[in-house]
């Protein structure tokens, strides 16, 4: 735990609000400044163009991107070289398929590689855990990271009904309320976002309740969140007679997959609608919900293939904007099913998916009956080093034991850092079992799954 961590923990509530708020203008200036409001503007123009419109601004980042990466980047350097390959062989995205499938784990093992020799921007650190439970570290310039939240501003939050500064209710996965805090308050103020901030990890049925209270008090005009952190706020309103006591214009949801009957529990609490989008932290693809409900591609963004791996369709990605670790091929790790029609009743000429259903995983139960979701806790293991994966078994409410594949480099000072990182998110009565393996196992259809659970806390009713 760093100093400034510590300090926070030590803190009183106001204090503490205070820490939001400044980490919020930083992040305010980094997200927000620069070129984001031209990009904002870029994107809310294009998103209504045709189809060969669309398909041409494509291939031209394309072609600048493959540039990029033949000319500056060592790995692609060799992995051209070796093909037999020059940059101009790649000329639109149906020339991608000349290239191989990156893998995940070439990226984690060798990510000074992926970074050019010379880049225009500075390259700022960052770091991904997806769903899967393996860290990857990697880099973005500026520039991207402003590009980024300008599709989530112009593709997203705009397409719910709700802008920038509006009052936001948030619950994912950020650790702002020290675990082992048994009252209220459950939440911090990020006054630079106009933000209410609330753990997802203190959401147990004695809680909610304050949850309910404290969010008609803040009347947020959006909630955002994990999928199944709205989805335990939404049950516990359904069945304590609370529906109606929270209204917002509209709740955006990610990083786990929504299924139809809790998009209806959702909108049954909430008396709204539900939109859901997918992106990744790697910069590569960004998929959103538009108001007549279609999943959208957003071209410009990345080039997404739909390919044919272990007998699904998985998500392959190229991303176009961000030079400072630019990543061709990318596979997600995530299933998608096609859309059986290219049109959509808003008009947009963007690519269509029907569904993203490759983020399927079980969740944590604490003995108190909190329920912990797959993207909540794999923050848990993006701040652990050595770590090359890790999976989370469940077999009773009482324990879980967590499987570590990470060598012989990884001691007890690692082993005690993911203990400290779980327990901020599980409390201190769940029994946790640390055992190393060789190997994370995978499904018959080749994915990594980050918990597997055995209590029959089943997805579906």
């Amino acid at each position: 735990m760093s100093w400034l961590d510590a300090t926070y923990r030590r803190s009183p509530v106001l204090v503490q609000n205070a820490f939001a708020t400044a980490y919020g203008l930083k992040e305010r200036a980094v997200r927000y400044g620069g070129q984001y409001q031209a990009f904002v503007r870029d994107l809310q123009r294009s998103e209504w163009w045709t189809r060969d419109q669309l398909q041409a601004e494509q291939d031209a980042r394309l072609r600048a991107m493959v540039a990029h990466c033949a000319r500056e980047v060592r790995h692609y350097r060799a992995l051209f070289r070796s093909l037999g390959l020059e940059e101009g062989d790649i000329h639109t995205a149906a020339d991608l398929h000349h290239l191989p499938i990156l893998e995940k784990e070439t990226v984690r093992a060798q990510p000074e590689t992926f970074r050019p020799q010379q880049l225009a921007e500075r390259a700022l650190p960052q770091t991904t855990g997806g769903t899967t439970g393996t860290p990857l570290h990697y880099y973005a310039t500026p520039s991207a990271v402003q590009y980024n939240y300008a599709a989530y501003e112009a593709r997203f939050r705009v397409w719910a009904g709700v802008r920038f500064g509006e009052r936001l209710a948030s619950i994912n996965g950020k650790v702002i309320v020290p675990v082992e805090s048994e009252q209220p308050p459950f939440w911090r103020y990020n006054l630079a976002f106009n933000q209410l901030y609330l753990s997802g990890y203190h959401m147990s049925e004695r809680n909610l309740p304050h949850y309910v209270a404290q969010l008609r008090r803040f009347r947020p005009e959006a909630i955002v969140g994990y999928v199944s952190t709205v989805h335990a706020l939404a049950q516990h309103m359904l069945m304590s007679g609370a529906v109606g006591l929270i209204q917002p214009k509209a709740v955006l949801v990610s990083s786990e997959t929504l299924f139809d009957w809790i998009r209806a529990d959702i909108e049954a609490a909430f008396g709204c609608k539900v939109y859901n989008g997918y992106s990744l932290g790697e910069l590569t693809a960004f998929i959103s919900e538009c108001p007549a409900g279609s999943l959208h591609i957003s071209p410009e963004y990345g080039a997404v293939e739909l390919v044919p791996i272990d007998g699904n369709l998985e998500l392959v990605a190229t991303g176009l904007f961000n030079h400072a670790m630019p990543l061709l091929r990318y596979r997600t790790g995530d299933v998608v099913e096609p859309a059986s029609s290219d049109r959509c009743a808003c008009g947009r000429e963007l690519p269509l998916v029907k569904a993203i259903i490759g983020r399927v995983d079980d969740r944590v139960v604490t003995p108190e009956g909190t329920v912990v979701g797959p993207a909540s806790l794999s923050l848990a293991f993006q701040s652990v080093p050595k770590l090359k994966a890790a999976q989370i078994e469940q077999e009773t409410s009482a324990a879980i034991t967590v499987l570590i594949a990470a060598g012989g480099a990884f001691g007890l000072a690692e082993e005690q850092l993911l203990l400290a990182e779980l327990r901020k998110r599980l409390g201190t009565t769940l029994r946790i079992e640390l055992r190393h393996v060789a190997a994370i196992p995978r499904t018959s259809g080749g994915k990594q799954r980050l918990i597997v659970s055995r209590l029959n806390q089943a997805v579906r009713r």
